[in-house]
């Protein structure tokens, strides 16, 4: 009996000072303990307060392009230093982080976004989680979600060149072609450039409009190019949350036609959020025919009568006017002796 209990006693002071399987944060980026995401969410917690205990990694599975990955929680100082929280790359290379100062009895809160773009060599991500400190001591309690911000409805982030362009409904005389994209800015993804397949149901003369709407909070610019990318069309937002358009007609191929969008947001520069996309197609504007105006009306002959007289009173006028003149330059105003005479002529008598 003695020796049973003994074993039991052993067994469970193994079983404390054991790690569980797969339950203890790794120590480096090789040995991180995996979350699985594909549930759209996870909660993770423990405490850096050993003199060695320095980092915890945990490696982040389920997660894919077009997805924001959002870490939120506190950090809660048990002695005073920084601490750091960070997300990094299949490759190691830090994303996004957060390194505050953590005070003793402090609760820090902490919370950081990203928003991968897509990479056709890693369909499927998988990045680093590591909780850091650099001095001090504390515990920490973090809860992992993930936002889906599909381009098109594809299912992922629309690629930057043309073998991994995102296909769009095709657009038609009185079915204009509308779907939303998500663009995000240096720090918070790095997503910055979406292309689509653009397909249009064309005649000869019709005229094809691309309207792009962002977010009070976004500027973009877009390109529209031809199947075989020949740049078309090119806008810019004026500012954050104006809308752009791009109309182009031509001599189509009746049928389908297809061209290539590529919406950006300045380089992560311009902001982020999401983006409406409308694609038309225009019936052929109809020139409006001129219409020859009437002959102005023949005048009548009363009026005509009218301003001859007039034009012959004014002659005359004109005519005494000048005799006038002329009269009163031919005489000659002499004085002499105190005596004022003259003659009717000019230069009628020599003085």
């Amino acid at each position: 009996m003695r020796s049973a209990t003994l074993t039991a006693l052993i067994l469970a002071a193994l079983l404390l000072t054991s790690p569980i399987l797969g339950g203890e944060p790794g120590k480096s980026f090789e040995t991180a303990l995996e979350v699985d995401l594909s549930g759209g969410q996870a909660e993770v917690g423990g405490s850096l307060v050993g003199a060695f205990d320095d980092n915890h990694y945990y490696r982040l599975v389920g997660v894919g392009s077009g997805q924001t990955v959002r870490i939120e929680g506190e950090l809660v100082g048990v002695e005073t230093g920084r601490g750091t929280v960070a997300l990094y790359s299949p490759d190691r290379a830090r994303l996004a982080g957060v390194d505050p100062v953590v005070g003793k009895g402090v609760r820090k809160r902490v919370e950081l976004t990203f928003t991968p773009a897509y990479e056709p060599e890693h369909p499927e991500l998988t990045l680093y989680l590591r909780i850091g400190k650099s001095m001090g001591a504390f515990n920490y309690s973090l809860r992992i979600t993930v936002e889906p911000h599909y381009d098109a409805g594809s299912g992922r982030d629309a690629g930057a060149t043309k073998d991994h362009a995102v296909e769009a409904p095709i657009a038609r005389i009185g079915e204009p072609a509308s779907f939303t994209g998500y663009l995000t800015e240096r720090g918070m993804g790095n997503d910055y450039q979406d292309l689509y397949r653009i397909r249009a149901e064309l005649a000869q003369g019709m005229a094809l409009k691309v309207t792009v709407d962002p977010e009070p909070g976004l500027m973009v610019s877009a390109i529209l190019y031809s199947e075989d990318m020949f740049r078309l069309r090119h806008n810019q937002s004026e500012s954050r949350g104006q809308p752009l358009t791009m109309t182009i007609t031509g001599d189509w191929s009746p049928g389908i036609n297809t061209f290539y969008l590529d919406v950006e947001n300045l380089g992560g520069n311009g902001g982020t959020g999401s983006y409406k996309v409308k694609v038309e197609v225009l019936e052929p504007v109809q020139e409006t025919a001129t219409t020859a105006q009437p002959p102005p009306a023949p005048m009548r002959e009363d009026i005509i009568r009218l301003v001859l007289i007039v034009v012959a009173v004014a002659l005359v006028a004109v005519a005494i006017a000048v005799l006038v003149i002329r009269r009163r330059r031919g005489i000659r105003v002499l004085e002499e002796g105190g005596e004022w005479w003259g003659t009717g002529e000019w230069g009628a008598e020599e003085w």
